[in-house]
């Protein structure tokens, strides 16, 4: 199949809208704009996401610009972007504070079809949805990287990777992936309260279960420390060029992140819970100690709650749930 050749370019503005650079947008059906270098669009400014919007184009010669979560937001003409919004020429887009224009120009000619195969016409499949995040992590991944040797790490982090992965699927939730000693699951429809208390459920699990492996000889019980945080993310593939990348992203699942690291760094912390999670949870703020925390890419303190793993067996026996 063959898709009409259709020609696009994507201008940067200075402050007084004139174009200080231009990309030609040819041959692809995605271009992903972001601050991440493995970007088709770099925009290397602080406001701008690592992975913030995309340009789909169809074959019929219509572009879509698709927020892909990010934290400060994709307009066109003033206008934010929730769904997949039709592109202009002449069309201002905002990423983040940086301007761009959008021009399509007549046909290219014809010599330069480009071939289009199911993984091409797959690959900007996404959608936005309300999710409970959980990211879990193992303490003192390094110096037990450094007591144990590598080899005997490696067997001890498969074996917690297959723990948690089972965990998680017995209690409702998709995992994602696993970035070293660290696992990333999704709960969809997370503003729901039943919903909520599964991923709590599924986070003591994990606990409970890691203090049940034995690193080596002499060394003291796993532990990790977890973060659960609730908001809008992009649920999809976000792969370009044939290349598969199911994942989620979005400022709910950076929060999770930055609250996890919080558990990373001050280790008596062993779970802390996003301000939007905890409000779908009656009488979990009575069962948690509410923290204003100061995390990477937020000029103001935000707020979320600190829960022990024992606290948290408490809060979850009390409304009658089971791990």
């Amino acid at each position: 199949m063959t898709r009409a050749p259709f020609s696009f370019s994507v201008h940067l503005l200075d402050q007084g809208g004139s174009r200080r650079q231009s990309w030609a947008l040819r041959g692809k059906a995605t271009y992903r704009i972001g601050r991440g270098p493995d970007n088709d669009l770099v925009l290397p400014f602080s406001w701008v996401s690592r992975k913030h919007a995309m340009i789909q184009v169809e074959a019929n010669g219509i572009c879509n610009l698709i927020d892909l979560g990010s934290a400060n937001g994709t307009f066109v003409n003033g206008r934010r972007v929730y769904a997949p919004m039709p592109l202009r020429t002449g069309d201002r887009l905002e990423i983040g504070r940086t301007r761009l224009e959008f021009e399509q120009a007549a046909k290219a000619p014809a010599a330069a079809p480009v071939e289009e195969n199911l993984d091409d016409r797959t690959v900007a499949f996404v959608e936005k949805e309300m999710v409970t995040i959980l990211i879990c992590d193992l303490h003192d991944y390094t110096k037990l990287t450094r007591q144990l040797g590598p080899q005997a790490i490696s067997a001890l982090l498969r074996q917690w990777t297959a723990l948690a992965a089972r965990l998680i699927e017995t209690h409702g939730g998709i995992l994602d992936k696993f970035i070293g000693d660290a696992a990333l699951a999704i709960w969809r429809n997370g503003d729901r309260p039943e919903t909520i208390r599964k991923v709590l459920a599924a986070a003591l699990a994990i606990a409970e279960a890691t203090g049940g492996l034995q690193a080596g000889e002499g060394l003291p019980p796993l532990a990790i420390g977890a973060a659960v945080n609730t908001g809008e993310a992009m649920l999809g593939n976000m792969g370009v060029d044939g290349h598969r990348d199911f994942t989620v992203i979005g400022d709910a699942v950076n929060m999770a992140f930055r609250l996890e690291e919080l558990t990373s760094r001050e280790q008596e912390l062993d779970l802390l819970i996003g301000a939007s999670t905890v409000a779908d949870l009656p009488g979990a703020d009575r069962s948690c100690r509410l923290l204003s925390c100061r995390v990477k890419g937020r000029e103001e303190p935000v707020p979320a709650y600190a829960c022990s793993f024992a606290g948290l067996r408490a809060y979850l026996q009390e409304r009658g749930d089971r791990t």
